[in-house]
Protein backbone atom coordinates (compact mmCIF):
# COMPACT_ATOMS: atom_id res chain seq x y z
CA UNK A 1 0.00 0.00 0.00
CA UNK A 2 1.54 3.07 -1.15
CA UNK A 3 1.68 6.01 1.89
CA UNK A 4 -0.01 9.14 0.76
CA UNK A 5 0.69 12.78 1.43
CA UNK A 6 -1.24 12.68 4.64
CA UNK A 7 -0.45 9.61 6.33
CA UNK A 8 1.27 11.18 9.15
CA UNK A 9 -1.55 14.08 9.96
CA UNK A 10 -4.26 10.87 9.50
CA UNK A 11 -1.96 8.45 11.96
CA UNK A 12 -1.88 11.31 14.61
CA UNK A 13 -5.79 11.11 14.65
CA UNK A 14 -6.23 7.86 14.31
CA UNK A 15 -3.65 7.11 17.16
CA UNK A 16 -6.41 8.58 19.76
CA UNK A 17 -9.73 6.71 18.72
CA UNK A 18 -10.55 3.46 20.95
CA UNK A 19 -12.32 0.36 19.03
CA UNK A 20 -15.48 1.70 19.85
CA UNK A 21 -14.36 4.79 18.43
CA UNK A 22 -13.75 2.39 15.15
CA UNK A 23 -17.11 0.25 15.51
CA UNK A 24 -18.95 3.68 15.89
CA UNK A 25 -17.52 4.78 12.26
CA UNK A 26 -17.81 1.70 10.47
CA UNK A 27 -21.47 0.57 11.62
CA UNK A 28 -22.73 4.64 10.79
CA UNK A 29 -21.03 3.96 7.08
CA UNK A 30 -22.87 0.61 6.60
CA UNK A 31 -25.85 2.77 7.47
CA UNK A 32 -24.80 5.43 4.61
CA UNK A 33 -24.48 2.61 2.53
CA UNK A 34 -27.23 1.08 2.99
CA UNK A 35 -29.35 4.28 1.95
CA UNK A 36 -27.27 5.69 -0.39
CA UNK A 37 -26.83 2.42 -2.84
CA UNK A 38 -30.83 0.85 -1.92
CA UNK A 39 -31.96 -0.37 -5.33
CA UNK A 40 -28.84 0.59 -6.83
CA UNK A 41 -26.83 -3.18 -6.92
CA UNK A 42 -28.39 -4.85 -9.59
CA UNK A 43 -26.96 -3.52 -12.39
CA UNK A 44 -25.26 -0.52 -13.25
CA UNK A 45 -22.06 1.15 -12.04
CA UNK A 46 -22.61 -0.06 -8.67
CA UNK A 47 -23.32 -3.77 -9.48
CA UNK A 48 -21.49 -6.57 -8.69
CA UNK A 49 -20.43 -7.43 -11.93
CA UNK A 50 -19.35 -3.82 -12.58
CA UNK A 51 -17.21 -3.74 -9.45
CA UNK A 52 -15.90 -7.38 -8.98
CA UNK A 53 -17.10 -7.47 -5.02
CA UNK A 54 -20.21 -6.63 -3.39
CA UNK A 55 -20.69 -3.14 -3.53
CA UNK A 56 -21.11 -2.04 -0.20
CA UNK A 57 -17.81 -3.65 0.55
CA UNK A 58 -16.13 -2.47 -2.01
CA UNK A 59 -17.03 1.11 -1.20
CA UNK A 60 -16.23 0.86 2.68
CA UNK A 61 -12.90 -0.86 1.99
CA UNK A 62 -11.83 1.38 -0.34
CA UNK A 63 -12.75 4.21 2.11
CA UNK A 64 -11.10 3.00 4.68
CA UNK A 65 -7.51 2.27 2.22
CA UNK A 66 -7.35 5.31 1.12
CA UNK A 67 -7.65 7.34 4.82
CA UNK A 68 -5.44 4.78 6.32
CA UNK A 69 -2.98 4.88 3.83
CA UNK A 70 -3.06 9.18 3.68
CA UNK A 71 -4.39 9.26 0.55
CA UNK A 72 -7.13 11.58 1.46
CA UNK A 73 -7.06 14.37 4.11
CA UNK A 74 -8.59 13.75 7.55
CA UNK A 75 -9.80 17.17 7.89
CA UNK A 76 -10.22 18.79 11.44
CA UNK A 77 -13.56 19.57 11.35
CA UNK A 78 -15.12 16.24 10.56
CA UNK A 79 -15.24 13.11 12.71
CA UNK A 80 -13.91 9.85 11.50
CA UNK A 81 -17.73 8.66 10.32
CA UNK A 82 -18.54 11.98 8.76
CA UNK A 83 -15.13 12.13 6.76
CA UNK A 84 -15.54 8.28 5.77
CA UNK A 85 -18.95 9.03 4.44
CA UNK A 86 -17.41 11.82 2.71
CA UNK A 87 -15.25 10.17 1.08
CA UNK A 88 -17.62 7.26 0.26
CA UNK A 89 -19.66 9.52 -1.42
CA UNK A 90 -17.12 10.57 -3.58
CA UNK A 91 -15.70 7.59 -4.73
CA UNK A 92 -19.53 6.13 -5.65
CA UNK A 93 -20.13 9.95 -7.91
CA UNK A 94 -16.20 8.88 -9.31
CA UNK A 95 -17.53 5.64 -9.96
CA UNK A 96 -20.91 6.67 -11.83
CA UNK A 97 -18.93 9.14 -13.60
CA UNK A 98 -16.32 6.29 -15.02
CA UNK A 99 -19.08 4.29 -16.51
CA UNK A 100 -20.85 7.20 -17.99
CA UNK A 101 -17.63 8.03 -19.76
CA UNK A 102 -16.00 4.57 -20.42
CA UNK A 103 -16.62 4.16 -24.57
CA UNK A 104 -15.71 0.31 -24.45
CA UNK A 105 -17.49 -2.25 -23.85
CA UNK A 106 -14.70 -4.70 -24.16
CA UNK A 107 -14.22 -4.65 -20.41
CA UNK A 108 -17.80 -5.81 -19.06
CA UNK A 109 -18.73 -8.49 -17.43
CA UNK A 110 -22.22 -9.30 -17.76
CA UNK A 111 -24.02 -11.17 -14.91
CA UNK A 112 -27.31 -12.73 -15.60
CA UNK A 113 -29.81 -14.45 -12.76
CA UNK A 114 -30.51 -17.71 -14.96
CA UNK A 115 -33.30 -18.91 -12.34
CA UNK A 116 -34.53 -15.17 -12.85
CA UNK A 117 -35.07 -14.95 -16.55
CA UNK A 118 -36.28 -18.48 -16.67
CA UNK A 119 -39.06 -17.72 -14.75
CA UNK A 120 -39.56 -14.48 -16.91
CA UNK A 121 -39.82 -16.21 -19.57
CA UNK A 122 -43.94 -16.41 -19.87
CA UNK A 123 -44.01 -12.69 -18.78
CA UNK A 124 -44.44 -10.93 -22.06
CA UNK A 125 -45.79 -7.04 -21.11
CA UNK A 126 -48.80 -5.61 -23.69
CA UNK A 127 -48.52 -2.78 -25.58
CA UNK A 128 -49.84 -0.67 -23.18
CA UNK A 129 -47.45 -2.12 -20.36
CA UNK A 130 -44.68 -1.11 -22.34
CA UNK A 131 -45.40 2.78 -22.66
CA UNK A 132 -46.16 3.00 -19.55
CA UNK A 133 -42.55 1.71 -18.95
CA UNK A 134 -41.34 4.10 -21.08
CA UNK A 135 -43.46 6.54 -20.11
CA UNK A 136 -41.83 5.84 -16.27
CA UNK A 137 -38.50 5.67 -17.75
CA UNK A 138 -38.98 9.17 -19.40
CA UNK A 139 -40.06 10.94 -16.13
CA UNK A 140 -37.07 9.07 -14.08
CA UNK A 141 -34.65 10.08 -16.97
CA UNK A 142 -36.22 13.96 -16.86
CA UNK A 143 -35.59 13.67 -13.11
CA UNK A 144 -32.33 12.78 -12.99
CA UNK A 145 -31.18 15.20 -15.08
CA UNK A 146 -32.91 17.81 -12.98
CA UNK A 147 -30.63 16.84 -9.91
CA UNK A 148 -27.22 17.25 -12.15
CA UNK A 149 -24.65 19.01 -10.14
CA UNK A 150 -26.86 19.62 -7.23
CA UNK A 151 -26.29 17.63 -4.38
CA UNK A 152 -28.79 18.08 -2.34
CA UNK A 153 -31.32 17.62 -5.17
CA UNK A 154 -29.44 14.45 -5.77
CA UNK A 155 -29.70 13.46 -2.01
CA UNK A 156 -33.51 14.06 -1.96
CA UNK A 157 -33.46 12.38 -4.90
CA UNK A 158 -31.89 9.22 -3.70
CA UNK A 159 -34.30 9.36 -0.09
CA UNK A 160 -37.37 9.69 -2.67
CA UNK A 161 -36.55 6.23 -4.40
CA UNK A 162 -35.46 4.48 -0.85
CA UNK A 163 -38.67 5.84 0.20
CA UNK A 164 -37.93 7.82 3.23
CA UNK A 165 -40.68 9.33 5.47
CA UNK A 166 -40.48 12.94 5.03
CA UNK A 167 -39.60 13.62 8.43
CA UNK A 168 -36.68 10.92 7.70
CA UNK A 169 -36.28 12.51 4.58
CA UNK A 170 -35.10 16.24 6.58
CA UNK A 171 -32.98 14.34 9.22
CA UNK A 172 -30.69 12.49 6.93
CA UNK A 173 -29.99 15.81 4.80
CA UNK A 174 -29.94 17.59 8.03
CA UNK A 175 -32.40 19.97 7.36
CA UNK A 176 -36.04 21.01 8.35
CA UNK A 177 -38.64 19.32 6.81
CA UNK A 178 -40.20 22.91 6.36
CA UNK A 179 -36.66 23.34 4.35
CA UNK A 180 -37.00 19.80 2.94
CA UNK A 181 -40.41 21.00 1.00
CA UNK A 182 -38.49 23.74 -0.99
CA UNK A 183 -36.07 21.31 -1.91
CA UNK A 184 -38.94 19.69 -3.26
CA UNK A 185 -40.16 22.81 -5.05
CA UNK A 186 -36.95 23.58 -6.30
CA UNK A 187 -36.66 19.89 -8.13
CA UNK A 188 -40.11 20.37 -9.18
CA UNK A 189 -39.52 23.74 -11.16
CA UNK A 190 -36.06 22.20 -12.56
CA UNK A 191 -38.47 19.17 -13.74
CA UNK A 192 -41.00 21.48 -15.15
CA UNK A 193 -38.22 23.38 -16.71
CA UNK A 194 -36.59 20.56 -18.27
CA UNK A 195 -40.42 18.88 -19.54
CA UNK A 196 -40.45 20.43 -22.78
CA UNK A 197 -37.20 20.00 -23.54
CA UNK A 198 -37.88 15.92 -23.15
CA UNK A 199 -40.91 15.15 -24.61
Amino acid sequence: MELGKYYEANQRRFNVLTDNDWRAAIKKCKEHLNWKLKQKTLFGAHSPANLGADPKEYYLSLALEKILAGNWEWQTQFSLSQQLIRLIDSLISKEVERVKTQKSESLKIEYRDIEAEFYDLGDFPDQSDREEKQEYERQVQVIEDAVQGDQQLQDFWEAVQAGYKRSDMAEHLGITPKQLDKVKEKLLRRVSALQPLNK
